[in-house]
C-alpha cells in the first residue's frame, strides 16, 4: 500500500488527482492538500470587478468532488517539503508521508517586487487575480466611474498572465463607454513584451495584428518593451523617468513558486519553478513531480526584457493528467508518457466585450486555429467554456 500526495487543487492538481484515482487501485491512497476549498474559474474574474459576475457564479466546492471519487481532501497550507524523509508538513502541524509527491500549487504573486505594486490599501493598484482582490477592486471601479481619470493596465517584467491583462483592458474600455465616461479617460497599456500579443510565445498566429487593431480602434495607447519600476498613487513609472498618470492601475505582477518550494534545497530555480524531465519528474528528486505553473517551462523566444510564458488552464490540466500517468507508471501501473510542455495543446478565448479571438494551439499544424470576429460571440463562448470546463473538472474528464 502506497500514498500519493498532490499539493494544489487547481486545473493541474484536481485533474491529476482524479486521473490518479482511475489508474491506481483502491489500496493506493491519494491525498490532495489545498489552501482553497473552492475551485475558482479564474479567467472569469475579469467580470467580477465591474459587478457583471459574482464569485459564487464561477466556483464549485472541491471536497465533494474528491470525496465522491475516493480521494482524501485536506484543507491546509503547505509549509515544508522533506525529500529525504519523503514527508510534507502543513500549516496545522500535521505531516504526511508520500511515495510520490505532485506539486501543482501554481505559484504566488510577487507583490513586493516593485514599490507600490501591491493592491490597495497596501499599495496603489487594484487586482482581479484572486477572488478576494477582484471583490475588493469593485469600489475603486465605482469611484472611477464617478470621478473619471487616467487608467493604466498591463504587466510587469516576468509576468506571464498576459491574456488577463489584455481582456481586462478591452472589457474595461467597453464598460467605460457604456457608463458614458470613456472620453474622460486616457487608457494606456504597458507590457515588457516586444509587441502586443507576444504572450511569451513569440506571438500566436496573427495575435499582434489583432490586438494592435483592437487597441487602435478603441483608442488605447500601448507601451511595449516597457519596464515598470514603481507605482505611485497617481502614476506608473516606466524605466527611470517616464511617468504615466493613472488613477486606476491594474498590473499583473511577477509570478514565482511558493515559499516551501523555493526553500527546499535543490528543488527549484531562482524564481521558484521546478525543473522537470520529459516525464515531469523533478531533476533533483525523482519522487517529486510538478505540473501546471509550478513546473519550469522556458519561453522559446528571447526578448529584450524578461517575459513570462502564458500557460492556459487547459495546458495546466494536460500537464496534470500526464504527471498522473507517469506517477502511476512509477508505482507499477501502466507505462510512462513523455511530454514536451511547450508543445501541449491548449485553447484560449480572449473576450473584448465587442470583439473576440479564439486560439487553439498545438504541436500539429491542424491544431493551430484562430477565429477573429467582431461581435459579442466571444463573451458567450467564454461563458460556455467556463461551464464546460467546470463540468470537465468535476467529472475528471479534462
Amino acid at each position: 500500500m502506497g500514498q500519493v500526495v498532490v499539493v494544489g487543487a487547481g486545473y493541474a492538481g484536481l485533474t491529476a488527482a482524479l486521473e490518479l484515482r482511475r489508474h491506481l487501485p483502491e489500496r493506493e491512497d491519494i491525498i490532495v492538500i489545498s489552501t482553497e476549498e473552492q475551485f475558482y474559474f479564474l479567467a472569469s474574474l475579469i467580470w467580477v470587478v465591474q459587478g457583471w459576475r459574482e464569485i459564487e457564479d464561477i466556483s464549485f466546492p472541491i471536497r465533494s468532488v474528491l470525496h465522491e471519487a475516493g480521494v482524501h481532501f485536506i484543507h491546509g497550507r503547505l509549509e515544508a517539503i522533506d525529500p529525504a524523509q519523503k514527508k510534507v508538513a502543513i500549516s496545522d502541524g500535521r505531516s504526511f508521508d508520500y511515495d510520490k509527491l505532485l506539486i501543482a500549487t501554481g505559484g504566488e504573486w510577487d507583490w513586493d517586487a516593485l514599490p507600490g505594486l501591491s493592491p490597495k490599501p497596501e499599495g496603489y493598484t487594484v487586482s482581479m487575480l484572486s477572488p478576494p482582490d477582484a471583490v475588493k477592486a469593485r469600489p475603486y471601479w465605482y469611484d472611477l466611474l464617478e470621478n473619471p481619470g487616467p487608467v493604466v493596465i498591463g504587466a510587469t517584467c516576468r509576468a506571464g498572465l498576459y491574456g488577463a491583462a489584455y481582456e481586462f483592458a478591452l472589457n474595461l474600455e467597453v464598460a467605460l463607454r457604456k457608463a458614458g465616461v470613456r472620453e474622460q479617460v486616457d487608457l494606456g497599456f504597458v507590457t515588457p513584451e516586444p509587441y502586443l500579443g507576444h504572450f511569451g510565445h513569440d506571438g500566436l498566429g496573427n495575435s499582434r495584428q489583432i490586438l494592435e487593431d483592437a487597441f487602435r480602434h478603441r483608442g488605447i495607447a500601448w507601451y511595449t518593451e516597457s519596464q515598470v519600476t514603481a507605482v505611485e498613487e497617481d502614476a506608473v513609472i516606466l524605466g527611470e523617468a517616464q511617468r504615466l498618470a493613472s488613477r486606476f492601475t491594474m498590473l499583473v505582477p511577477p509570478y514565482r513558486g511558493i515559499k516551501p518550494v523555493r526553500e527546499t534545497p535543490g528543488l527549484a530555480e531562482a524564481q521558484g519553478r521546478i525543473p522537470v524531465d520529459q516525464y515531469l519528474s523533478s531533476l533533483a528528486h525523482l519522487d517529486i513531480f510538478a505540473a501546471g505553473v509550478a513546473a519550469q517551462i522556458r519561453p522559446a523566444a528571447k526578448t529584450a526584457l524578461p517575459c513570462g510564458f502564458l500557460i492556459t488552464g487547459t495546458m495546466s490540466a494536460a500537464l496534470g493528467r500526464t504527471a498522473a500517468h507517469n506517477i502511476a507508471a512509477d508505482l507499477g501501473y501502466g507505462e510512462p508518457i513523455p511530454t514536451v510542455p511547450e508543445d501541449l495543446k491548449a485553447f484560449y478565448v480572449l473576450d473584448s466585450g465587442e470583439h473576440g479571438l479564439f486560439m487553439s494551439l498545438g504541436s500539429q499544424p491542424w491544431l493551430n486555429l484562430q477565429l477573429n470576429r467582431p461581435g459579442p460571440w466571444s463573451h458567450w463562448a467564454k461563458l460556455v467554456a467556463e461551464r464546460y470546463q467546470k463540468w470537465q473538472l468535476r467529472a475528471g474528464r479534462f
